[in-house]
């Protein structure tokens, strides 16, 4: 692969790409493989990568859709190449034909990522309100519930109906519940109770989180650029756009029933996509700030947050595609992160 800077327009680089046959090729092969893990079409029909995304997003759109799985697989070998780690990539432009066997050749404006220094390190003080326990009455309204999904009308005479909501017991749960290892109310109530704990103690741990990010914005003193900004805006745009495409919904059709426009859309996303660079950028001014580091068991929790119960796949196919660094971003950030509530001082109340 031969790749040249050819231009530099402020915070931006624009590159210019030639790739070998061999290298297109693998583009098709594995840039498609690592498009069905990104956008987690496994169980899509089809056998190969290729056949997957052309079920999903229809023979038309499917094109599009291969065409960028091929060309972004390049991007991160081309960034490799000038030892560029990217905020993003964008304006990729073709110069050739994109087919396999054959050299191609594209451009791509690149803005690298910036590294920024807080104005302080010292922990902070958050204060949250504590988020409770798992009551019996709570399990009881849980239980209520159940029994209402499977209640049925009945109509002993012609003028009259009446709801038959069912009495939870033991034969009832071992009835409905065969293929699980759960054979009595008890050990139902008990599945309800742990997993109402779970979600009490990860609702904690982000509001947690959240209160000490909101203690530690302040911090960052510097201005995010509108370059910056456009780019994550266009990101999470485009995040947008494929999980309404995985769901069989067009955009312009989601707009219509929300009676929102697109600038609608883009607007509320750039509020959303500022304050995840300035975390992004809070977080990785930490991890160097304390001299963290990670190992495999980080690199291993990162992808379980990517990709739960496919971590092997998952990372198989970012080592594959180049993109290995948007995993160690990612749980560099995490170590940050888990600095950052150990750190702390919490009170709830």
């Amino acid at each position: 692969m031969n790749t040249t800077i050819t231009a530099r327009q402020g915070e931006e680089l624009v590159i210019r790409v030639e790739t070998t046959p061999n290298e297109t090729d693998r583009a098709f092969k594995d840039g498609l493989d690592s498009f069905v893990v990104q956008y987690n079409l496994f169980d899509a029909e089809g056998e190969t990568a290729r056949e997957k995304i052309i079920s999903v997003f229809g023979e038309e759109n499917a094109q599009d859709a291969i065409f960028s799985a091929a060309v972004n697989f390049l991007v991160p070998f081309a960034l490799h190449e000038q030892n560029i780690l990217p905020l993003s990539t964008y304006n990729i432009e073709a110069e050739s034909e994109l087919k396999e066997g054959e050299p191609f050749v594209f451009s791509m404006t690149v803005l690298p990522r910036p590294q920024y220094e807080l104005t302080s390190y010292e922990p902070v003080e958050v204060t949250i309100p504590a988020v409770g326990s798992v009551s019996e009455s709570d399990i009881d309204q849980q239980i209520e519930m159940l029994a209402h999904q499977f209640a049925h009308m009945s109509q002993p005479n012609a003028s009259e109906e009446e709801l038959i909501v069912p009495e939870i017991t033991d034969g009832w749960v071992q009835e409905h519940f065969q293929s699980s290892e759960i054979i009595s109310v008890a050990a139902l109530r008990e599945q309800m109770r742990q997993a109402s704990e779970q979600e009490l103690a990860a609702r904690s741990e982000q509001m947690k989180m959240d209160a000490i990010m909101q203690a530690w914005f302040p911090r960052f003193s510097d201005e995010i650029s509108e370059k910056m900004l456009d780019a994550m805006t266009e990101e999470l745009f485009e995040t947008f756009q494929s999980q309404l495409a995985q769901e069989g919904v067009v955009l312009e059709d989601f707009l219509a029933q929300q009676n929102m426009s697109e600038d609608d859309i883009r607007s509320s996303l750039a509020a959303q996509a500022k304050d995840q660079l300035i975390q992004g950028f809070i977080l990785d001014a930490i991890y160097r700030h304390e001299n963290l580091s990670i190992d495999l068991s980080d690199l291993k929790a990162a992808v379980h947050g990517i990709a739960p119960g496919r971590e092997e796949e998952t990372l198989e196919a970012l080592e594959k595609s180049g993109r290995a660094f948007l995993l160690r971003e990612s749980a560099s950030r995490l170590k940050a992160a888990a600095w950052l509530l150990n750190s702390s001082h919490i009170e709830e109340v």
